[in-house]
């Protein structure tokens, strides 16, 4: 450690020397030799730095590995702490309770002791009283102051009370020794509990004394920690000044040499500049011509596609007999909004190019506005759009469909045959509409028609 302190110092007073004697990176701008040999000591001295930097680190990284193996060692001894805590305490536990019983026994063991002498002392009474009193001898049966049966009853009676006594005895006896027994085999254990305890008492303060120990270590192994860490800091300081110093010269360099580069460029990339706009404006042009012409093919096509279609339809038109038969749709009014063809939309959403005729109703009563079947039919499609409202599609056959928009009310439903002249709706304003009015279109083939070349308007004019 104290060497490495030594090296960056030594490194340091050296940049500082150099600053003080005006002769530091930055000073000298006049040749690229002098900042590439000021470069070069500089990387120099930045590399060892970075060498020392490396192996403080893993020598950090050595004691890191340490600490939490000496932290995972003490983890576990307090986990043995507690358990021989735990084993103390029911051993604390355990001895309470075989004094408690202890005591209970030696109780009892004098209760049965003062029952013996108890005991003991009555026969001793009886026994006295036996042959003091109410004895008859042989020698008073021969001498005829007794019979024969008193002295046998006597005899009798002695040695059942003796018997008595001695039984009694004998059960205060065996229970004397079952509970000294008792009382012998508690002392036993109690004393093994008390070994026990005192040696895990003995183990627990060993191991409280290892822990401290540990603890101290670790305590030790964090502040040398510490100590490399502040130092792989102050190298961490020292390689980024450095580096700060040598891109500074490098940065010199290359604008000494990015000034030449620039004013040699600069003439170059003007004219190259100019030479691409004028490139871009004439690709622009020749891409806008393009573009005119393609959407002026692309309309004309159109335009003869439509007008070829158109001509087919007519053609077709000619062998459709139900054309000849094709009724007025609003019986009472004749009143045409908006004819066939291109014009201005009414309403927002509406189209520019109106593929039927619009018939108004606004001047008729609710019950003038029924509208019918052109021809007859199958209903292919009822329905509402939001640009047609509620509308209704009959197919004639022969590639003719009838279309009736903007209804208010729709009678009829799909797959419905209606009868030429049949009521099918109520014509409203619905869907983008400018008041009540029928839109009538007739296509064929999939192409819009102008209903007036196939319809009788005359009527109505």
């Amino acid at each position: 450690m104290r060497k490495k302190l030594v090296v960056i110092f030594c490194i340091c007073f050296m940049l500082g020397l150099g600053v003080l004697a005006g002769t530091s990176y930055f000073a000298n701008a006049d040749t690229t030799e002098s900042y590439q040999d000021e470069i070069d000591a500089a990387k120099a001295a930045k590399e060892q730095l970075e060498k020392e930097r490396a192996e403080l680190e893993a020598k950090l990284e050595g004691l890191y590995q340490q600490t939490e193996d000496m932290n995972a060692y003490i983890e576990n001894m307090d986990k043995q702490y507690m358990e021989l805590m735990y084993s103390i305490e029911e051993l604390e536990a355990d001895i309470a309770e075989h004094e408690e019983k202890l005591k209970e026994t030696q109780e009892l063991l004098a209760q049965v002791k003062n029952q013996e002498a108890e005991q003991y002392d009555t026969m001793k009474k009886r026994i006295k009283y036996l042959y003091e009193n109410g004895e008859t001898s042989f020698l008073d049966v021969l001498f005829g102051k007794g019979s024969l049966t008193d002295m046998l009853n006597e005899m009798e009676y002695r040695a059942a009370i003796t018997e008595y006594d001695n039984g009694l005895l004998e059960r205060y006896n065996a229970t004397k020794l079952q509970v000294q027994n008792t009382e012998a085999l508690l002392i036993a254990q109690l004393e093994e509990f008390n070994a026990i305890k005192e040696t895990r008492e003995f183990e627990l303060a060993q191991l409280d004394e290892l822990i401290q120990a540990k603890a101290n270590e670790l305590e030790a192994l964090a502040a040398s920690i510490g100590v490399d860490e502040e130092m792989l800091f102050t190298y961490w300081d020292e390689i980024v000044t450095m580096g700060a110093d040598i891109e500074e010269l490098e940065r010199l360099e290359a604008e000494r040499i990015a000034e030449e580069e620039r004013k040699r460029k600069e003439e170059e990339e003007r004219l190259r500049r100019e030479e691409e706009e004028r490139k871009r404006r004439e690709e622009e042009e020749r891409k806008r011509r393009e573009e005119e012409l393609r959407k002026i093919a692309e309309e004309e096509e159109r335009k003869k596609r439509e007008e070829e279609l158109r001509r087919q339809a007519e053609a077709e038109l000619k062998n459709n007999q139900n054309l000849e038969n094709m009724l007025w749709p609003v019986p009472m009014s004749g009143r045409i909004t908006s004819d066939y063809g291109y014009r201005n939309a009414p309403v927002n959403g509406a189209s520019t190019f109106h593929q039927g005729i619009d018939i108004g109703v606004g001047n008729l009563s609710r019950a003038n506005r029924g509208v019918v079947a052109a021809l007859a039919g199958t209903v292919i499609e009822t329905g509402y759009s939001r640009s047609g409202g509620n509308y209704i599609y009959i197919d004639h056959g022969n590639g003719l469909v009838t279309r009736y928009l903007h209804a208010y009310k729709i009678y009829v439903k799909e797959g419905q045959y209606v009868e030429r002249g049949e009521e099918i709706m109520e014509a409203g304003s619905t869907g983008y509409s400018s008041g009540p009015h029928l839109h009538f279109g007739v296509w064929i083939n999939g192409v819009s028609m102008d209903p007036l070349l196939y319809i009788d308007y005359s009527d109505w004019q």
